[in-house]
C-alpha cells in the first residue's frame, strides 16, 4: 500500500546495522517546499520520486497558537493532491520526525514544548514494523487510516 510513511529519523538504517531500520527515500525536501510543490499547475512527483519530507515538527510549531488549523490546511492540501500520487504511481513518501512519536486516544509527536497533534493530519494511521522500527503508514487520501 502506498501512501505517507511516518518514521521517526532514529529508525532509518544505518551502514553499520545492515537490514536494520528504515531504508530512508533518497530526494529531501522541507515540508514547506512540499505543500508549494503539491499546488503548481502540474503535478511535479511520479514513481521515481523517492521523498522524504522534513520539518513538519518545526512548520507546526511556528504556526502557534494556530497549530490546529496548519494541521488541518495541510490534510487538506494532501488529500486534493492523493489521486495525483495514485495516478503517478508514487511510492511512499516518508515524514520524518525529529522526536517520537507517541500513539495514545490519537498520534502526536511529544514535543518538549508542547504536543503537537499529528492526527489532525493523518488521522489514525497504521502502525507496522520495519526493519525492526515502529512506522505508521496512512493512505494518499488519508480516508482509509
Amino acid at each position: 500500500m502506498a501512501g505517507y510513511m511516518l518514521v521517526e529519523q532514529r529508525s532509518f538504517a544505518v551502514p553499520q546495522t545492515p537490514n536494520r531500520g528504515v531504508q530512508p527515500n533518497k530526494r529531501k525536501i522541507g515540508i514547506a517546499d512540499f505543500l508549494r510543490e503539491l499546488e503548481q499547475e502540474e503535478f511535479p512527483f511520479d514513481e521515481n520520486s523517492s521523498l522524504m519530507v522534513t520539518g513538519i515538527e518545526e512548520y507546526l510549531l511556528a504556526s502557534r497558537p494556530d497549530m490546529e488549523v496548519t494541521a488541518r490546511e495541510i490534510r487538506m492540501k494532501l488529500q486534493k493532491a492523493a489521486g495525483f500520487f495514485n495516478d503517478r504511481l508514487c511510492r511512499n513518501v516518508q515524514i520524518v520526525f525529529r522526536q517520537p512519536l507517541k500513539r495514545g486516544e490519537h498520534l502526536i509527536v511529544d514535543h518538549v514544548t508542547q504536543s503537537i497533534p499529528i492526527y489532525l493530519i493523518f488521522n489514525t494511521p497504521i502502525q507496522t514494523d520495519i526493519g525492526g522500527q515502529t512506522v505508521f503508514i496512512s493512505q494518499f487520501n488519508l480516508s482509509g487510516s
